[in-house]
């Protein structure tokens, strides 16, 4: 009787210390990354090297008020000011993004070529710069680990520390970056493909705002995934949506057509032309 009840005890106290592990941490089946490991891992998953995007964007008031001066439940979409992007992509070498508006008027042109970079807006009623048309999705989906580097440090995440983070759900995510900073991007710990970036901005109202990009909806094609939903966020609430509706890898871009394009759009009164040696 006295064995049977030390036996019962010893089965009590293990399963209380297992049962106690996995409820104060999920980090506990993980090791530590550094960012040369993240950066291997992470090109594991790229084999695209040309390809061809077509993405829909969709605007959105965030702080449209309504008669109460509440937010509403839903954002409220600006349909006058909803784009298409054709984009073109070798990796490391060519980044090319025509903005058309919803009759095909050519609206603002990026053309990224090594060494060269050149942005111009189009029309006299909307101006872009090259924050609003890259798509980050694909500086992500690039083999090279500069370019992932440069994407960061576009959207203020320079530091290379890697940690865990736990959200809500206890779901473990990789941190690159500093979460007290406000500047830190978040790598799904499973896929490593990208969940969200987080970065602060500085508004005329004198207060800082967060700004935060969320990757959704992964899907597979030629042996990569890619988000297909890419949505923007200016504290919390939603102001940009970008949809792709189109994918496909090619064995070559047409680059001479689109180094003619950006060499007749050229204007002084438009256009920025300097040198990037990050590419």
């Amino acid at each position: 009787m006295k064995r049977g009840y030390l036996n019962l005890m010893r089965l009590s106290k293990i399963f209380f210390v297992v049962l106690l592990v996995n409820s104060t941490s999920t980090v506990f089946g993980y090791y530590p990354l550094s960012w040369d490991d993240l950066m291997y891992q992470m090109e594991k998953n790229m084999s695209w090297q040309v390809a061809k995007m077509e993405t829909m964007v969709q605007i959105f008031d965030p702080f449209l008020k309504n008669l109460k001066k509440e937010t509403p439940h839903r954002p409220i979409e600006l349909p006058a000011r909803r784009f298409n992007q054709i984009i073109h992509w070798k990796d490391g070498e060519i980044l090319a993004v025509e903005s058309n508006d919803l009759r095909g008027d050519l609206l603002h042109f990026y053309y990224e070529n090594k060494s060269d970079l050149l942005s111009i807006s189009l029309s006299d009623n909307r101006t872009f710069t090259s924050e609003d048309i890259i798509p980050k999705q694909l500086r992500f989906k690039s083999r090279f680990e500069r370019i992932r580097s440069k994407a960061l440090e576009e959207f203020g995440i320079f530091s290379k520390n890697v940690s865990y983070h736990i959200k809500e759900d206890n779901y473990v995510f990789l941190c690159i970056g500093d979460v007290e900073s406000g500047h830190f991007a978040l790598i799904d710990s499973k896929t490593y493909e990208l969940y969200s970036l987080h970065s602060k901005i500085w508004k005329n109202d004198g207060r800082w705002h967060d700004l935060k990009i969320i990757f959704k909806k992964y899907e597979k094609y030629r042996w990569q995934t890619y988000p297909v939903i890419t949505e923007y966020y200016l504290d919390k609430q939603l102001f940009k949506r970008v949809t792709v509706n189109k994918i496909r890898t090619l064995s070559k871009l047409p680059i001479k057509s689109l180094h003619k394009k950006a060499l007749n759009l050229r204007r002084p009164k438009y256009s920025s032309l300097k040198n990037d040696y990050a590419l």
